[in-house]
């Protein structure tokens, strides 16, 4: 089973796609470069990642403590 080829993304797409990689590579050096990671060392470093990591999946009731 074959599929044909995709036209591809319109240039209207392809320029909100490099819209959307600038502002992730931006937010990205802003985590990556804030001083909060320079007060962790070693394991914590590991897990305060892993919480970042995974901060969208708390609940409301996991926010509030």
């Amino acid at each position: 089973m074959s599929f044909p080829d995709s036209p591809g993304y319109t240039a209207e797409q392809a320029a909100e796609v490099e819209r959307l990689r600038r502002h992730l590579r931006a937010l990205s050096i802003t985590v990556t470069t804030h001083p909060y990671w320079s007060a962790l060392s070693g394991e914590m470093v590991v897990e305060a990642r892993m919480a970042l990591k995974h901060v969208h999946e708390r609940t409301d009731a996991d926010k509030a403590t």
